[in-house]
């Protein structure tokens, strides 16, 4: 009898056992590629990480669906940029932990690409470390070594970067102003075909304007961003006779991009290589 009564009790076990292995992992939700990478480099494999704005998606005018919002909702904690990016992320109604990123970078008032310079990009990945350890204390310590590798890595970026900062040529033109905090943090100026919205077209005395700074400053290229559209970069640097080079926002990986290994660091060389092709 008594060993009829050991088989229920042992399944018990075994399910229960069954269910302490596959328990589900808390979430972080993040809203782009800079964030999900930046929150993944620091909580390895400790915490799940989703990321909510899609491959090739227009980050600055995204809105999430139904299903992200409740997965939001059950989130651990939301990582994002800043408010002025995920201008959505404040309403959303949920327990989660808000980490805004961009709190702790010395802002440019209106613009949100904090990111595409390698100095706040390590402000912003120290900042989500300190506060993700606030919300997972029992990782505190692996979240500190993760970060510290991570660290590294974006030290020997910026150093590349602080090269620049040697050259006499300063002056570069882009597709869109979303390299303010670059051009800021490495003695750069950025002259912009449109602004911080890069919806919003130049008339054709700004475009006119634009020409003869380019004349004035001796530019002969004018940088247009990966998936997107340069047709008025493209008509500027016609009319003004120069070529076009390619400069990445680093909002997204593309299928190709990410399928070939590409992150953060690779498309940021890759932008300090075209750079370099221009300010010297």
């Amino acid at each position: 009898m008594k060993k009829w009564l050991l088989i229920p009790i042992l399944s018990v076990l075994v399910l229960l056992t069954g269910c302490q292995k596959t328990a589900s992992k808390p979430q972080i939700m993040t809203t782009f590629e800079p964030m999900y990478e930046f929150t993944k480099a620091v909580v390895g494999d400790k915490v799940d990480v989703a990321m909510i704005v899609p491959a090739n998606q227009e980050v600055h005018d995204y809105e999430p669906s139904a299903k992200q919002v409740a997965q939001m909702t059950d989130a651990s904690a939301i990582v994002y940029n800043s408010n002025d990016l995920e201008k959505w992320v404040p309403s959303v109604k949920t327990y989660a932990t808000k980490i805004e990123a961009a709190s702790a970078v010395d802002q440019i008032a209106g613009d949100p690409h904090t990111w595409i310079s390698p100095k706040q990009a390590i402000k912003e990945v120290k900042y989500i470390q300190e506060e993700l350890s606030k919300k997972f204390p029992e990782y505190k310590t692996d979240f500190a070594k993760n970060a510290e590798a991570y660290l590294i890595k974006l030290e020997a970026l910026d150093a590349q970067f602080d090269t620049l900062k040697n050259a006499k040529q300063k002056t570069f033109i882009t597709q869109h102003e979303a390299f303010s905090y670059l051009a800021r943090d490495y003695d750069l100026k950025e002259i912009a075909v449109t602004g911080i919205d890069p919806d919003i077209e130049p008339s054709a005395s700004a475009l006119a304007n634009l020409k003869k700074e380019m004349e004035k400053a001796g530019l002969k290229s004018v940088y247009v961003e990966e998936n997107a559209n340069s047709k008025i970069a493209d008509t500027l640097a016609k009319s003004a006779g120069a070529d076009t080079l390619l400069i990445n926002t680093v909002e997204s990986l593309s299928d190709a991009q990410r399928k070939a290994g590409d992150d953060y660091i690779s498309l940021m060389q890759e932008n300090l290589k075209s750079l370099q092709k221009t300010i010297k």
